[in-house]
């Protein structure tokens, strides 16, 4: 199905993204402990998945995210348990898509998150590891069929680069998503310029450009400078709403009201973006928001 994005991207104007899986989850009650985090919702809370996925589809979404944020064998290898990494990928993918089937509409992108963690850019394993596991992720994405891949909440332009490089070896269309400094200008969490980090990335043939798990305010100073004569792929955003804690847990912005969300993303659609959702601490609510103020 290499061709379902570009044929959505032909007949949408905006094409909407789902909103925050993990935060949703454990808003729902699931445990979200470290290393693995949500990787095993699809055994442990297989319905509860299926539901937000669902949820999203229902708000307006015209992809969902698999959640297969820390299904890798780099995250499983920690607990002894790399060898499940296929399997719970396959799984994972599978509730998604059947969410989809049971909406009868709806794409599901594969997540390729960093390897370490988001907000860590020091963390950033070396090339070679990189594009290791990157590779192993992304084969046991393709052969889970999902409709594309999301490299997602990347925090240096080195690791976007590499799990870009290696997603487009699977034929399928890669979208690249980068994380920013929530107290920035609109520059990579890691510190690097935006245009720098865009300017390593845009050569290789992906299929489109956003910034996530951001605040929406510097998600807007990002889009101002994502405008690249010449190039007609889509940009896109998808921010967050709150901010991580010292343990890691995540607290929710309780002061924006969902609604406030379609406002927000009509300012990024003045802006050019075509591809729009919510990441950390966004709700179905949040994205219904979105879809009511841009279609």
């Amino acid at each position: 199905m290499a061709g379902a994005f570009e044929n959505l991207l032909a007949t949408r104007e905006v094409v909407f993204l789902d909103g925050a899986i993990g935060t949703e989850l454990h808003r729902r009650g699931v445990p979200t402990q470290p290393p693995l985090w949500t990787a095993d919702a699809a055994t442990v809370a297989p319905d509860v998945l299926e539901k937000i996925h669902g949820d999203y589809l229902l708000a307006g979404a015209d992809i969902v995210t698999a959640n297969t944020f820390r299904s890798t064998p780099y995250t499983l290898r920690k607990v002894g348990r790399e060898l499940d990494a296929q399997d719970l990928t396959q799984r994972t993918v599978g509730i998604a898509r059947r969410a989809c089937t049971q909406a009868g509409r709806g794409l599901v992108a594969g997540c390729m998150a960093p390897l370490e963690d988001c907000f860590h850019p020091e963390r950033v394993p070396p090339g070679d590891v990189l594009l290791h596991e990157h590779t192993l992720h992304a084969r046991h994405l393709q052969a889970a069929g999902v409709d594309l891949l999301l490299v997602e909440t990347m925090n240096t332009a080195r690791e976007a680069h590499d799990a870009a490089l290696v997603a487009l070896e699977t034929g399928l269309p890669v979208l690249v998503s980068l994380i920013l400094d929530p107290d920035g200008e609109g520059d990579l969490l890691s510190g690097e310029d935006l245009d720098v980090a865009w300017a390593h990335i845009r050569p290789l043939p992906v299929a489109g450009f956003l910034v996530n798990c951001t605040p929406p305010e510097v998600v807007t100073l990002a889009l101002e400078r994502m405008h690249w004569s010449g190039d007609k792929r889509p940009i896109g955003a998808y921010a967050n709403f709150g901010h991580e804690t010292p343990d890691g847990d995540w607290a929710p912005d309780t002061r924006t009201p969902p609604s406030e969300y379609g406002r927000i993303v009509a300012t990024w659609r003045e802006l050019g973006a075509r591809l729009i959702g919510g990441c950390c601490g966004t709700t179905p609510e949040h994205l219904r928001a979105a879809t009511t103020a841009l279609r």
